[in-house]
């Protein structure tokens, strides 16, 4: 008797054929993203951060050569017009001496200065004593008690061309440095002994180009950056925080503190505030002209990426900082992007592998129907077969039996006949010499070979019934075997088209 495979129910309850292979779809597609995600983590990304470091260094260096060519340029100006023999002779000449041509012709050079750039507001010559001579286009406002500071007027006899430190006039706002050039005689002035020291040239520049080279680095390097310029002493000369501005990055010494108070550097005599930041104070005194460092500003509430770049000719440091977040912006958005494509390619996978799956699973589950009839079908025929069988078994055991009992009674009515002819013949031959008792006997003798003979008869109707019977059932049989090969056809026939989808979904 046909039995399933109990084997073959276990599978019944796990994943269906469309989800196992939208999933491998998913898997394939997914691994090699997930392999460039761990590789842009370990390889790019750092090289990306690096990038992002670079261009803070490059634009910090950018623009402490825009301040410095800018500064350059103004110290030309200045030693360029110390050279004029005009301004030259009339420095010489001593102190009040009443020349209106000579003062003329030397103002002649100082509004030459002023015309080399506009944010120069004034022009002005000193004699050795640094007694104020002549001025362009207004005499210069005195620096607190001073109208040129002692330290000034000492380097400048040196025969030095100096920068001083930042002013700032609160009434219009504007931050201001001089420059002070030595003036010697030269040999178109006419003046004996050549090249004696006569006195210097101040030009007074407002500070717009620096303070706007320094303002455009704000947000320049990412959300949240910004950049500020310490001077020598440590204080915020300028920045992009205006809070922050003429702010001290440590306390003073009492020296400086003493000699901004005395010049009235930022326009009150108060002390400068201190806004302290211990990490920058400590780099202050630093002979690097450059370096990179992370720390967390004043009142700031996070980690900043620094750069610092120096400007040796003033000692003034510029510093570009900008959030340690900030700074890994682009390999964060790599990232991002990568999951992103990652997260598409993935739904873009689950789509294509269902669709996918549904072609492959649509004549895998419609073979498995066929499969499942056929199963069927050739489950019951093997019963039919083994029914029919037990059948056959049966008819021809019948048949034997039934064969056996009519050859048996025809024998016997063959015996039964075969007597009664000797005895009829017996009795014809005799007839007259028989007496009464042995015709008698003759004749029950014939009663009952007559008896047996009919009985027989019985006997072998039964056996033909029994065999009738027998090829009754063995037609039956016959059908049935007919029936199953049929089925077994149509069942060859089912798996052959199982065999086609199959083959297609195989590709072979």
């Amino acid at each position: 008797m046909y039995q399933p495979d109990r084997n073959a129910s276990r599978y019944r309850g796990g994943i269906s054929l469309s989800v196992r292979v939208s999933l491998w779809l998913v898997f394939a597609a997914i691994i090699p993203l997930a392999i460039t995600v761990i590789f842009s983590e370990w390889y790019t990304r750092p090289a990306l951060i690096a990038q992002a470091n670079t261009t803070m260094q490059n634009d910090a260096k950018t623009r402490v050569e825009l301040i410095q060519t800018y500064l350059n340029e103004r110290q030309l100006d200045t030693q360029t017009l110390t050279q004029v023999p005009s301004a030259q002779t009339y420095l010489h000449e001593p102190y009040g001496t009443d020349d209106p041509e000579g003062q003329k012709h030397a103002l002649y050079s100082l509004i030459a200065g002023a015309m080399r750039d506009e944010s120069y507001t004034n022009w002005s010559l000193f004699d050795t004593q640094g007694r104020l001579r002549l001025a362009y286009p207004h005499p210069p406002a005195s620096h607190g008690k001073y109208l040129v500071p002692p330290v000034y007027q000492q380097t400048v006899k040196t025969g030095k061309t100096v920068i001083s430190d930042v002013y700032f006039d609160p009434r219009s706002n504007t931050e201001t440095v001089d420059i002070y050039s030595p003036m010697y005689s030269g040999p178109d002035s006419g003046i004996l002994p050549p090249k004696l020291y006569l006195g210097f040239m101040r030009a007074t520049l407002k500070l717009n180009t620096i303070l706007a080279i320094v303002n455009g680095d704000k947000g320049n390097n990412g959300s949240g950056s910004y950049a500020f310029l310490l001077d020598k002493n440590g204080i915020r000369i300028a920045t992009n925080d205006v809070d922050a501005q003429f702010t001290a990055i440590a306390p003073l010494s009492p020296e400086t503190a003493q000699s901004i108070r005395d010049e009235q550097r930022y326009g009150t005599t108060n002390d400068v505030p201190v806004l302290r930041d211990n990490e920058l104070a400590a780099r202050l005194q630093s002979t690097q002209e450059s370096a990179m460092f992370q720390i967390q500003p004043a009142e700031k509430n996070e980690m900043y990426q620094v750069v610092e770049q120096s400007y040796a000719l003033l000692n003034w440091k510029y510093f570009v900082l900008s959030p340690v977040s900030t700074t890994t912006t682009l390999a964060n958005q790599q990232l991002l992007f990568t999951g992103l494509v990652v997260l598409a390619m993935g739904v873009l996978a689950i789509l294509v592998g269902l669709i996918a799956a549904r072609r492959i699973a649509t004549p895998v589950t419609a073979s498995m129907h066929f499969l499942r009839t056929n199963s069927q079908a050739l489950g019951a025929l093997a019963q039919r077969q083994q029914d029919a069988a037990a059948e056959q078994i049966w008819v021809v055991d019948s048949s034997q039996v039934g064969l056996q009992s009519i050859q048996y009674y025809t024998e016997a009515i063959a015996i039964a006949a075969h007597s009664l002819s000797e005895i009829s013949l017996t009795l014809t031959r005799q007839w007259n010499q028989l007496d009464i008792v042995r015709i008698h006997q003759a004749l029950e003798r014939i009663v009952l070979a007559a008896h047996y003979i009919e009985n027989a008869a019985g006997y072998q109707r039964n056996s033909n019934v029994k065999l009738e019977t027998a090829l009754k059932v063995a037609t039956q049989v016959t059908e049935q075997l007919a029936t199953g090969a049929t089925s077994a056809t149509q069942a060859a026939m089912q798996l052959e088209d199982v065999v086609d989808r199959l083959r297609s979904v195989v590709g072979r």
